[in-house]
């Protein structure tokens, strides 16, 4: 016979295995539509407090700030309540992080004006003012911080109902909110916000919280038992739980975990840094690290199950402790090694930028695998530990993730702004390693049931082994880590191809490896300066012939090679200057080498502002002093360390000539300077006729990124013309404000017979007389067939929901792409008619005169073509 009651017991437990699956799932859901708010806020406040390390280091501490308060509060708060009241305020807290989210962008409005508004009546110090952000930021992000916060202590009190189950329970919880995270990470970095934009992700995000408060409503409003039935399902008895009070055990555990946890964010900015200089700048890089960064504390929760419950928690919890800051220590010599391992797998299967993506991830997943599996198995074996009865598992899981979230917020503020600018990343991960053994050993110490003796001795033996490991950590070798192996695998690959063809063709060439050679071509170069920054890694380094190039995270964004970057970085500082009938007051968009700012300051100009976040590029500078005309000691030159959209978002200031140089449109940072918010608060902060000029590069990109951002400056700038720096894919964007561009050749003529101008540009290799024509390509006509004359589908714009450009131009890297029509200099020069036609106080008499006869005859044809 069937026993009846034992298939109705067996019903049951299936009901409950099903009903803590979709709990799980939904809170995979919900750990999804966080990382989604946590990249679009720190993405949105950076319109506000600028994109620089100071501005989301803010926004980060905030946040985190926000879950530790939430956790703490609210998870006190569960523990009183019954399970209809449990279930009501889970459902309160998923809906009003979506609903909150909602109204997020009209708040940030209203922010925005109260931002303005402060720092243009009070003008505060540097301190000040980022204590005035801080708490701006944290009284924005407190409400749904804290609602996200206490989710995981909420949802631990309501589905946890028996002692034994407690730590699996909220491993499994945990895990389910990190792979909720992992998947938010790659959905919003690789699809969302490139395809959808910040505004509709922002709308899934709210979806996701909404379908979860529903489902968790229906599920467990079905699953709902009386009160006194639920209390007897969490304690297995009728009785009353005591809870005790911490114990030494439970107090040295909080505070190690508090520890551990400031040392994993030391550990994520600074490998986020190092790695940066390895696998790319990219936005898609960043995701990729955080990535890998998550994915090993998720799978570290899910393996926390397989680990016997025999063994002791307290002595797991030191074990794991030690096990991060030994095997992180034991990592740093492997990051010295990544640039040859990126080149070798880039050159066997970076063909394309998919395969690019994952030789990213997995090299970033070898570096952190060991440390995240146990950081991931942390959380469960603390709360093991911490929580006794489940009638406080709200109160002291929250206070836990508190404790270990409060930490984090802290070594994320104190790795990005003070450790790695003051002793860099490799020491930042080394102080990092040491907090993780000091706190186990600290609670190792603890442990009265261990002799003092055997203490000792345990204590020495892990000191001795983490003092042997550091002592034989040998420091990196910065011509290594700036060689730029994300964006000249390709350079590097000829250079192995050249050497394998001598080898062939010479025997009595020696056989080298791949590695060794790729070395010798990392290590030709003399350092001159290094430094990493807070904003970035800088260096400059020089070659043989004397040429001096200035990298920043590995890529060269300036140099004195005549004929490439020397030529781009002075034609920028002299072409609207040359333009403007009497430039007074000038803006320059970033620094570099401070050769723009040098050949700006050959003119008449009164003042001239630079808008420069990284004082480490300040300081690199200085090396180019020669080259910059000895800019940075001109007082007309003023440094201001401010990201620059925030720098003219703060400023009434207008101006006679803007020149916007940043660096390449897919660097994460730099691409918000290519937006059309952008460019109309440019337009904002220019004087009537004044002149904005606008540097693109047409090397690694697309033709159509190129047109989309041409399309973006014309849309504010409508009469844009089209210039070149004379050097191959350097490309320049000169409007003037309200007006068509009109050139006066007399003022340009006078402007150049200055000594100090004509010299600049001479040592250029350019002609000064012959300058606008040599460097002009396209006036606004036809720069506008250009763009719209074979269009097929309207030309999108950049703009700060959407930023196309920092999503699709990475795309290219892989595949070494340019346009090739702007490559040749020689080759893009616009008719002269056309130049003419834009230029007052010239005949075409005149201007054949001026030109020697190979000229002439050269320009015969382009008449003739004209």
């Amino acid at each position: 016979m069937f026993n009846i009651q034992s298939l109705k017991v067996n019903h049951n437990r299936d009901s409950s295995l099903s009903q803590h699956r979709i709990y799980l799932f939904l809170f995979l859901l919900s750990g999804i539509a966080g990382l989604i708010y946590e990249v679009l806020w720190v993405r949105q406040f950076a319109k506000i407090f600028g994109s620089s390390t100071y501005g989301v280091t803010i926004v980060l501490t905030s946040f985190m700030l926000g879950l530790s308060l939430g956790a703490w509060v609210i998870g006190k708060i569960a523990d009183t309540l019954n399970e209809n009241r449990l279930i009501r305020l889970y459902i309160i807290l998923e809906t009003a992080i979506g609903g909150y989210a909602l109204l997020l962008p009209f708040i940030l409005k209203w922010a925005e004006t109260i931002y303005i508004g402060f720092y243009q009546i009070y003008h505060p110090g540097t301190l000040f003012f980022y204590g005035f952000k801080i708490m701006l930021a944290f009284l924005i992000l407190v409400i749904p911080t804290s609602l996200l916060g206490a989710t995981l202590p909420v949802m631990s009190r309501y589905i946890i109902r028996e002692k034994k189950w407690i730590s699996l329970n909220v491993s499994q919880l945990y895990a389910a909110n990190t792979i909720g995270a992992i998947i938010g990470t790659i959905a919003t970095g690789y699809m969302l916000i490139p395809n959808a934009g910040i505004r509709l992700t922002n709308f899934i995000a709210v979806g996701l919280n909404f379908t979860v408060a529903a489902v968790f409503r229906y599920v467990s409003r079905r699953s709902a038992t009386s009160t006194s039935t639920w209390r007897e399902k969490q304690t297995g008895t009728a009785g009353t739980q005591v809870s005790h009070p911490l114990g030494m055990v439970q107090k040295a555990v909080i505070s190690a975990f508090l520890i551990s946890g400031g040392a994993a964010m030391f550990y994520e900015v600074a490998w986020t840094r190092t790695l940066s200089m390895i696998l790319g700048t990219t936005t898609y890089a960043f995701t990729t690290m955080l990535a890998a960064f998550l994915t090993g504390i998720g799978f570290g929760s899910i393996l926390y199950r397989w680990i016997p419950s025999s063994i002791s928690k307290i002595r797991l919890f030191s074990i794991l402790q030690g096990i991060i800051g030994l095997t992180v220590l034991m990592t740093i010599p492997a990051f010295e090694k990544l640039p040859f391992l990126f080149l070798t797998f880039n050159m066997h299967w970076g063909d394309t930028w998919l395969n690019l993506q994952f030789i990213r991830f997995i090299l970033a997943f070898l570096i952190m695998i060991v440390p995240t599996l146990a950081m991931g198995i942390l959380f469960p074996v603390v709360s093991s530990l911490f929580i006794d009865w489940t009638s406080h598992v709200g109160s002291r899981l929250g206070k836990a993730y508190a404790w270990n979230t409060t930490g984090a917020a802290a070594g994320a503020a104190l790795a990005g702004l003070v450790l790695i600018p003051g002793i860099g990343m490799q020491k930042t991960i080394i102080f990092g390693a040491v907090l993780n053994i000091v706190a186990g050993l600290g609670v190792y110490m603890v442990r009265i049931e261990i002799s003092l003796f055997r203490r000792g001795l345990v204590s020495a033996a892990i000191v001795l082994t983490g003092l042997l490991l550091v002592l034989n950590i040998a420091p990196w070798a910065p011509k290594i880590m700036s060689s730029g192996p994300y964006i000249y695998s390709s350079q590097y690959e000829k250079v192995l191809d050249r050497y394998r063809k001598a080898t062939r063709e010479d025997k009595t060439i020696p056989q080298i490896s791949e590695w060794k050679i790729w070395e010798m071509v990392m290590k030709q170069y003399r350092l001159l300066y290094y430094k990493p920054g807070i904003t970035s890694t800088v260096a400059v380094m020089e070659r043989d012939d004397g040429v001096r190039f200035l990298t920043i995270d590995g890529k060269t964004d300036a140099s004195t090679g005549m004929k490439s970057d020397m030529r781009t970085q002075t034609i920028i500082g002299q072409l609207p200057l040359l333009f403007h009938n009497n430039p007074e007051e000038v803006l320059i968009v970033g620094l570099g080498s401070g050769i723009t700012a040098g050949s700006v300051l050959t003119h008449n100009v009164k003042i001239v502002d630079c808008a420069e976040i990284s004082p480490a590029v300040i300081e690199a500078a200085t090396f180019f002093a020669n080259a910059n005309h000895n800019a940075l000691k001109d007082k007309r030159l003023r440094i201001i360390p401010q990201d620059a959209r925030n720098m003219l978002l703060t400023s009434k200031k207008e101006y006679d000539v803007i020149i916007s140089q940043p660096s390449n449109p897919w660097i994460r940072g730099e691409s918000s300077l290519f937006s059309m918010e952008w460019y109309s608060l440019v337009n904002k902060h220019m004087n009537k006729g004044g002149l904005f000029l606008q540097w693109v590069p047409s090397y690694l990109m697309d033709e159509t990124d190129l047109k989309i951002i041409f399309h973006t400056v014309r849309s504010v700038f409508p009469n844009l013309t089209l210039w070149s720096s004379g050097s191959a894919g350097d490309l320049i964007l000169v409007a003037r404000k309200g007006l068509p561009l009109r050139l006066d050749y007399n003022l340009i003529s006078q402007k150049i017979k200055h000594e100090k101008i004509r010299q600049d540009i001479i040592r250029t290799g350019l002609n000064p007389m012959l300058l606008p024509f040599r460097l002009f390509v396209m006036n606004e006509k036809k720069l506008s067939i250009y763009l719209y004359g074979s269009l097929k589908q309207p030309l999108s714009k950049n703009t700060d929901d959407r930023l196309i450009t920092e999503f699709s131009a990475p795309k290219w890297i892989a595949i070494n792409h340019n346009v090739d029509r702007f490559l040749d200099p020689e080759l893009i020069h616009g008719k002269v008619r056309d130049v003419m036609a834009i230029m007052d106080n010239i005949k075409e008499e005149d201007f054949l005169h001026i030109l020697d006869r190979k000229a002439r005859d050269k320009e015969g044809v382009i008449k003739q073509e004209g």
